[in-house]
C-alpha cells in the first residue's frame, strides 16, 4: 500500500526569504524522516511528496496515492491548512486527519468558538475584532486577554496580551491587528490551570489519550502558555500528565473529547483548554494538525508521559484514516495498534497506557510455539443452553490464539481434583486460559480451578482463587460492597426469609447465590406480595442450584461496564445499556435466562445492547466508572472482570454483581464492549495474557468463615458441599 506524505519544511521556506516567525508552525527534517521512518517499519510503501505546489505537481504527473499522511500547514490565508485536503477531496484520494471544513474552521479561533458554544461547549467570554474602531465597543470586564485569531503554535501571545483597562485593551490590540494583519480575538482571562488533551479516532470512536497540564516555571513568562516559553520549553515549562481522578483533569478531558466530536475532528489532533477562577476548565482552541515531532512536539510529549510510543500513535493515526477508505488497496488492512480507552466523556479516559502492540507468542518464555491449555467446565450432552456456549467461546479463542503463534489444549475440570492436577502436569501448559464458570455444573465451586492452578504454581489468566470465590457468592459479594461503601440492594437470606425476618421494601426479587449465567433468572422472579415470598423461593430453590436469595428489585436501568487489565492498571471499556425495546406496561424489566440463552423469546429479541451513551447521562457514566474502579479495588480483581449495574428512576446506581469470569465469546457483552473501544481480539488476548507478569493482588479485604455464615452464605450450602470446602478445597488464605 502507498502512503503519501505532504508537509511543509521549515528550512524550504527561511531559503526564500521568510521570517523565523513566518515559519515558526512549519515542519523540521527529523519530524518527516519520523513519519516515513514507522510508515516503512509498519510495511507501508513511503513517498515523499512536500507541500501543495509539489502535490499540484505530482498530481498533475499522474501520481496517485492509497492515502496521504498530511502534515502541512500551509502559508497564507485563513484556509492554508485545508488546502491540501481540499485538492485531495478533488481528486478522491484519502487523506489522515481532519478535512478541508474543519481545518479551515479550526484555525479561525473566533469562528471555532462560535461553533463549539452552539454545542454547549464552554468557552470564555470572547469578542472578534477587526478594526481599531471595535476595539472600543468591547464591553466585557476586565482583566482580557488578545491574540491574533488564526495563528499557531503561540505566534502572537505573550504575557503583554493580557490588558487590565481600555487604555491597554486600545494599545495591545492595535499592536495585533497591525503586526499579523487579521481580526483579534478578544477573551475574558482565565487565571487558572492550563491543559492540553491529545486525542486519538474520530466521531465515538474519539478517544482521549490524556490532559497534559502546561506548568510554567518561575524563569518563564507568567500568566501565558507563550510564544517564547514554548520556544524554550526546557526550561520554562514543566509538563505533567494529569491524574483523572482530579476533578478539574477529568472535567478538561471530557470537554476536550466532546469538542473534538462536535468539531468533527478526525484522527488525531489537541484541544488546548484553560480554567477559570472558578476551577471548570474552558475551551480554548482546537488543533487539527497537531505537530508530530517526536522529541519537542506537545502531542509527542503528551504520549510519552502517558507511555505511549511514537510508532504506536502514527500508527494509531493511520488505522483511524484507513477506517474510512471504502474499496481501495487500504481496505482489509488492520494494524496492529488498537486504541483501548473510555468514551470521551469519561474522566478517567487516557489513563496509562493507551495504545498495545500484541507481543509474539515467540518472545513467550523464549519457546517458539508456548501452550495455552483451557480449563473448562464439562459440557455434557443435551446442557442447557448457557454451557452449550462454552464450545463457541473455545473455539473463537483458540483460532486467536493460533494466529497469534499459540498451540491449545483443552481439559475439563471435575471434583477428581487429583486426575486434573496430573493431566496438567502432564500437559506443561505454559499458561492455563481458566474459562471454568462450574465444576461438575455448580457455581458455588468456581474457585477451585484457580486453586489447582495456585497449588501446581502454573501461570492463569483472570481472577485469582479469592476473588473468585468472594464474588460467586453474590451474598459474601454484598457484605464486601456494603462494608466499602459500595452501593447495591439490600438483601436476606434464606434463612431470615424463612423465619420471616425480612424487612426490605417490596417488591423482591429471587436469585441464586452462586450460579451465572441468569441461571433461575426471569420476570416471575420479582416478588410483590410479601406472603408469597417463602414458598416461593423454597420452590425456586432447586433451579437456583439449592441456594438462593431475595433482593430489593430496582426497577430502573440497567447497565453493564467491562473492566481489563493494562500496564498502567484497570481499563475501563465503554459502557453498556441493556435496552428494554417495546417492553410491554406491566411487564418486569429483568435480563433472565431467556433473554440471554432462548433467542425464539420476546425477552431474546427485545433486550438490546447500546452504546449509544447520551450527553445528559455523562454524570452517571462517571459514577458507574468510579464504583467499578472501586469494586475492582475492593475485590482484588485482575486480568478481566465486569460490572453489572441498576440505575433507580432517580438516578442512583446500585451492583447488581460483579462477574469475575465473563464470557468472552464474539457476541457477549466482554467482547462487544472492547470492540466498542477499537480493541481487537488478538489485543484483548494479548492483555490477558500479558498481565500473567503482574503481581496477583490478594482480596482487599478479609473475609472469615464466621463472617460467611453471618451473611448466610455457608447456611445456603448444602451440608455435602459445605463439608467438601472445610476438608481444604477453600482457598489458602481464607
Amino acid at each position: 500500500m502507498k502512503i503519501g506524505i505532504t508537509f511543509d519544511l521549515r528550512q524550504e521556506y527561511l531559503l526564500l526569504g521568510y521570517s523565523l516567525e513566518d515559519t515558526v508552525e512549519l515542519d523540521r527534517d527529523d519530524t518527516v524522516d519520523a513519519i516515513e521512518g514507522v510508515l516503512r517499519d509498519l510495511g507501508f510503501q513511503a513517498d515523499r511528496i512536500g507541500n501543495v505546489r509539489r502535490l499540484v505537481e505530482r498530481l498533475a504527473s499522474g501520481d496517485r496515492w492509497d492515502l496521504v499522511f498530511n502534515i502541512a500547514e500551509g502559508l497564507k490565508g485563513f484556509g492554508r491548512e485545508a488546502q491540501v485536503p481540499a485538492l485531495l477531496e478533488a481528486y478522491g484520494i484519502p487523506c489522515t486527519f481532519s478535512d478541508s471544513l474543519v481545518c479551515a474552521l479550526a484555525l479561525h479561533k473566533g469562528l471555532t468558538n462560535q461553533v463549539a458554544r452552539g454545542h454547549g461547549i464552554p468557552t470564555a467570554d470572547f469578542r472578534i475584532v477587526s478594526s481599531e474602531e471595535e476595539l472600543f465597543d468591547v464591553n466585557l470586564p476586565f482583566p482580557l486577554f488578545l491574540k491574533p485569531v488564526a495563528e499557531g503554535t503561540s505566534k502572537g501571545v505573550s504575557a503583554t496580551n493580557r490588558v487590565e483597562d481600555q487604555a491597554q485593551l486600545l494599545e495591545v490590540g492595535r499592536r495585533l491587528l497591525y503586526a499579523y494583519r487579521q481580526p483579534v480575538l478578544v477573551e475574558t482571562y482565565l487565571p487558572g490551570r492550563e491543559f492540553t488533551v491529545g486525542l486519538i479516532g474520530t466521531g465515538p470512536k474519539a478517544r482521549a489519550i490524556g490532559a497534559m497540564e502546561v506548568v510554567l516555571l518561575d524563569r518563564a513568562e507568567q500568566g501565558a502558555y507563550s510564544y517564547d516559553n514554548k520556544a524554550y520549553y526546557e526550561d520554562r515549562v514543566e509538563y505533567r500528565l494529569g491524574d483523572p481522578s482530579d476533578p478539574e483533569v477529568a472535567e478538561a478531558l471530557d470537554v476536550a473529547v466532546r469538542a473534538w466530536r462536535a468539531l468533527g475532528c478526525r484522527d488525531a489532533g489537541r484541544v488546548d483548554l484553560r480554567s477559570g477562577a472558578d476551577g471548570h476548565p474552558r475551551f480554548l482552541e482546537v488543533n487539527p494538525l497537531a505537530g508530530l515531532n517526536p522529541d519537542i512536539s506537545d502531542l509527542p510529549i503528551l504520549c510519552r508521559l502517558a507511555g505511549v510510543p511514537y510508532r504506536d500513535l502514527i500508527a494509531g493515526i493511520v488505522q483511524s484514516a484507513l477506517d474510512r477508505v471504502p474499496d481501495t488497496a487500504a481496505r482489509g488492512v488492520v494494524l496492529p495498534v488498537p486504541v483501548i480507552g473510555l468514551p470521551g466523556s469519561d474522566p478517567l479516559a487516557g489513563q496509562g497506557d493507551l495504545f498495545l502492540t500484541p507481543t509474539p507468542a515467540s518472545a513467550y518464555r523464549g519457546r517458539q510455539r508456548p501452550k495455552v491449555l483451557f480449563l473448562h467446565e464439562r459440557i455434557e450432552h443435551g446442557a442447557p443452553a448457557d454451557r452449550q456456549d462454552l464450545r463457541n467461546e473455545m473455539e473463537y479463542l483458540a483460532g486467536i490464539l493460533r494466529n497469534l503463534g499459540y498451540d491449545v489444549a483443552t481439559h475439563p475440570i471435575s471434583l477428581d481434583l487429583r486426575s486434573v492436577s496430573r493431566a496438567v502436569q502432564r500437559i506443561r501448559p505454559d499458561v492455563v486460559f481458566n474459562l471454568a464458570e462450574t465444576v461438575d455444573g455448580q457455581g458455588r465451586l468456581v474457585h477451585l480451578a484457580p486453586a489447582i492452578l495456585d497449588r501446581l504454581g502454573v501461570p492463569y489468566t483472570g481472577n485469582g482463587t479469592e476473588a473468585m470465590f468472594l464474588t460467586s457468592n453474590k451474598l459474601v459479594a454484598k457484605e464486601v460492597m456494603r462494608q466499602a461503601g459500595i452501593p447495591t440492594p439490600r438483601a436476606a437470606t434464606l434463612e431470615q426469609v424463612l423465619h420471616g425476618d425480612v424487612d426490605l421494601s417490596l417488591p423482591c426479587i429471587i436469585k441464586s447465590v452462586w450460579e451465572e449465567a441468569s441461571v433461575g433468572l426471569d420476570e416471575d422472579s420479582v416478588i410483590r406480595d410479601r406472603e408469597r415470598l417463602k414458598d416461593e423461593l423454597l420452590r425456586r430453590l432447586p433451579e437456583l442450584g439449592g441456594a438462593g436469595f431475595v433482593e430489593e428489585y430496582v426497577d430502573g436501568r440497567e447497565f453493564n461496564l467491562s473492566l481489563l487489565s493494562a500496564p498502567g492498571g484497570p481499563r475501563v471499556l465503554p459502557v453498556a445499556e441493556m435496552r428494554f425495546v417495546d417492553w410491554p406496561e406491566g411487564k418486569d424489566r429483568v435480563v433472565g435466562y431467556r433473554a440471554k440463552w432462548d433467542p425464539n423469546s420476546f425477552e431474546y429479541g427485545h433486550t438490546v445492547r447500546s452504546f449509544a451513551i447520551e450527553a445528559a447521562d455523562e454524570p452517571l457514566v462517571r459514577r458507574l466508572v468510579m464504583i467499578a474502579l472501586r469494586c475492582w479495588e475492593r475485590f482484588g480483581l485482575r486480568g478481566y472482570a465486569r460490572v453489572d449495574f441498576r440505575v433507580s428512576p432517580d438516578g442512583s446506581p446500585t451492583v447488581l454483581e460483579i462477574n469475575a469470569n465473563p464470557c468472552l465469546s464474539p457476541d457477549g457483552g466482554f467482547m462487544a464492549a472492547a470492540h466498542e473501544a477499537l480493541l481487537s481480539p488478538e489485543q484483548v488476548l494479548t492483555l490477558i495474557l500479558g498481565d500473567l507478569n503482574r503481581p496477583r493482588p490478594s482480596a482487599a479485604i478479609p473475609i472469615t468463615w464466621s463472617r460467611m455464615r453471618r451473611t448466610g452464605a455457608l447456611s445456603t450450602a448444602s451440608s455435602a458441599t459445605r463439608s467438601q470446602i472445610l476438608q481444604g478445597r477453600k482457598p489458602r488464605s481464607l
